[in-house]
């Protein structure tokens, strides 16, 4: 998010701030109305109405949100064949490819064994509708992370997969993994 996003966010932060004020405002106001002893329920229902602005719009955001985000964990059970429009959207354009900026991966391999992992991306490959391959990666935060996440994803997917180091990139280097998914089986 940039410099837009964030002054967008304030803007609307500010005006649902404005509208819970109101709201409360009018609240105190029919209670103070009805300890006059007049009628407090024209004031009490506008707080009320007002108050469910700002309540409505974040429902409606929180709903948008779960229905459009990627995932935070790409599940797939590689032992069958699957669809690739069953797998959430990603918004991309990219025919026979998903992209998503998914945070974990949980597969269960073509020889029944699982692979859980922390990533920072995670592409999915199709053929024909059929998810072919899937690969992830993560970038290593710390010195001599590369190494050690290679060789543990070797260990982890053993034959499912191939795994890359790649030391140059960044400051401590990124890790790739590829596992093959036969969509035939």
């Amino acid at each position: 998010m940039g410099a837009g996003g964030a002054v967008l966010i304030i803007v609307v932060g500010a005006i649902l701030l404005f509208f819970v004020a109101v709201g409360v405002i009018l609240l105190v106001a029919a209670g103070v109305v009805r300890l006059s002893g007049k009628n407090p329920k024209p004031l009490a229902w506008s707080g009320v109405g007002v108050l469910a602005v700002p309540v409505l719009f974040i429902a409606t955001l929180v709903v948008f949100a779960q229905l459009t985000r990627d995932p935070d964990t790409i599940e797939l059970d590689l032992r069958e064949p699957i669809q690739l429009s069953s797998l959430p959207e990603d918004n991309e354009e990219f025919p026979g490819m998903r992209d998503y900026n998914s945070d974990r991966i949980d597969l269960v391999l073509p020889d029944g064994e699982r692979f859980e992992a922390e990533v920072d991306g995670v592409l999915i490959w199709s053929e024909d509708g059929y998810v072919t391959r899937v690969t992830f990666d993560r970038r290593a935060r710390e010195a001599g992370e590369t190494e050690s996440l290679t060789r543990e994803w070797e260990r982890e997917l053993g034959g499912a997969g191939t795994v890359e180091a790649d030391a140059g990139y960044s400051d401590h280097g990124r890790v790739r993994a590829a596992v093959l998914a036969d969509p035939t089986s």
